[in-house]
Formats: C-alpha cells, sequence, structure tokens
C-alpha cells in the first residue's frame, strides 16, 4: 500500500489555493520566529507593508491588549522605582532616578497607549523595546534625561505616519 504525502506548506494553503512564504501561515510563523529583529524594524520606522510577515507583526503589538500589557509593565516598573529597595534578585531592576524622574512622561505614554484608538506600530515598537531590553533607559541609571527623551519619542511616534 502506498502513502501519498503532501507537503507541509501546502496544506497550510488550501483555501486560497496559494503557496510559499508570502501566504497563510508563513507570515505568522515568521513573525514568530523574528519578532525582535522585525520589531527593531518597525521601532526604525520600516513600512509594515513591505512584507507579510512585517505587517503580521505590526498588528500583532498594535493590538490592544498588547498595549495594554505593555502600559501595565511600565506602571510595575515605576512601583518598583517608587517603593522600597528590592530584596536580592536576578531581576533586571527599573533605573530609579531615571524612572523617577520621568514618571510624568512615562504615565503619558501608558494611558495614549491604553486610550488611543490606532496606533502607529512604531510608537509601539519603541515602547516594546524600552520595556524588554535590559540596556534600555529604563534599566540603566545615566541621569541625562535618556528615559524622558526615549518615552516622549514613543508616545510621539504612536501618531505620526510610518
Amino acid at each position: 500500500m502506498s502513502s501519498v504525502t503532501t507537503p507541509f506548506h501546502s496544506t497550510l494553503h488550501r483555501r486560497s489555493g496559494e503557496t510559499g512564504p508570502g501566504h497563510g501561515l508563513w507570515p505568522y510563523l515568521g513573525a514568530f520566529i523574528h519578532r525582535a529583529k522585525l520589531g527593531r524594524m518597525l521601532a526604525d520606522g520600516a513600512d509594515p507593508a513591505a512584507s507579510p510577515a512585517l505587517a503580521v507583526r505590526a498588528r500583532q503589538i498594535t493590538r490592544i491588549s498588547h498595549r495594554r500589557a505593555l502600559a501595565e509593565g511600565f506602571e510595575k516598573a515605576l512601583a518598583v522605582a517608587e517603593g522600597p529597595r528590592p530584596r536580592l534578585s536576578s531581576a533586571v531592576t527599573p533605573a530609579k532616578y531615571e524612572v523617577r524622574a520621568a514618571r510624568a512622561a512615562l504615565l503619558a505614554l501608558c494611558h495614549e497607549l491604553r486610550e488611543r484608538a490606532s496606533v502607529e506600530p512604531a510608537g509601539v515598537a519603541l515602547a516594546e523595546q524600552l520595556l524588554t531590553d535590559g540596556a534600555s533607559p529604563l534599566y540603566i541609571e545615566c541621569r541625562n534625561d535618556a528615559l524622558w527623551h526615549a518615552l516622549r519619542r514613543a508616545t510621539a511616534a504612536l501618531d505620526r505616519p510610518s
């Protein structure tokens, strides 16, 4: 008895009849595998229409659920910076003085992430980088207003056409 095998990629595209990297589940897989690189590209102002994977990643990060999660992350960082000194931990802690100095800009970004009906992917990607990169001004004490400038840049980029 012989068995007929169907290539995996062709089973992903039965509805549209199209196969290949730009169709079906491939852009989602690419967006998952390369999410950090795609996030950096979006933060740098890349056009989401430039590739299917960029378009998928842009849709993912501009969802209200993702934006709310980012806002909550920033608020937790603020709470840690304003609270008592944390106990010994392997977790990266926010730059206490930088976060306190940039409190108003941080809260403004949180508000914009939650309240805007639509946002530009570049602004959300910039915010995500600040929160997830341990070498960002959110975590590095430098006292030159780097965090304030980065927060203002992300907030401004939320409504700037990409």
